[in-house]
């Protein structure tokens, strides 16, 4: 086993290198700091970023948040996300409460580049991808659902309006 560095400016530097490139959590940085340094080293870098108010876990949760949503990710899968990034799960739903969030709207937008492929398809072969795609992004049965059924909708009325 490779012995860990206790060289606490290489590891401030690594650390100021990663929230060069983007925010973190306290989490995130502990576990990338860990693989090369010692633990000491990894605590002191750690209380210096949070002097600095570099690490805010709180800041840091909502800023992901905003980040995932607008990339149509559902709650559930933001809850998720941030629970690795060592953010508790009551912090992150209080985050995604606080916000005005159409889940519908939100899985819609997700899969709305990939209807018109869906609309060639047979309708139980399209659901069932529009069902593996939604889900895989985490969400609800009852949020496809609503999304399959606009979607057979459309296809009905088989006019580009509803798109």
């Amino acid at each position: 086993m490779k012995e860990k560095s206790t060289n606490y400016h290489k590891a401030q530097k690594y650390a100021f290198w990663l929230f060069a490139r983007r925010n973190h959590s306290e989490k995130e940085i502990r576990d990338k700091l860990g693989k090369n340094y010692d633990n000491t080293v990894v605590d002191t870098v750690i209380e210096k970023l949070k002097k600095l108010k570099l690490i805010d876990d709180e800041k840091f949760a909502k800023e992901w948040t905003e980040y995932r949503l607008r990339h149509n990710k559902s709650k559930n899968f933001i809850v998720r996300e941030l629970n690795r990034k060592g953010i508790q799960r009551e912090t992150a739903s209080g985050i995604l409460s606080s916000l005005e969030i159409d889940e519908t709207e939100l899985a819609y937008d997700a899969i709305k580049n990939k209807l018109m492929r869906y609309k060639k398809l047979e309708p139980l072969k399209a659901k069932s991808k529009i069902f593996q795609f939604l889900a895989g992004k985490g969400f609800s049965y009852d949020t496809i659902e609503s999304v399959i059924s606009k979607f057979t909708k459309g296809k009905e009325q088989d006019t580009d309006e509803s798109y």
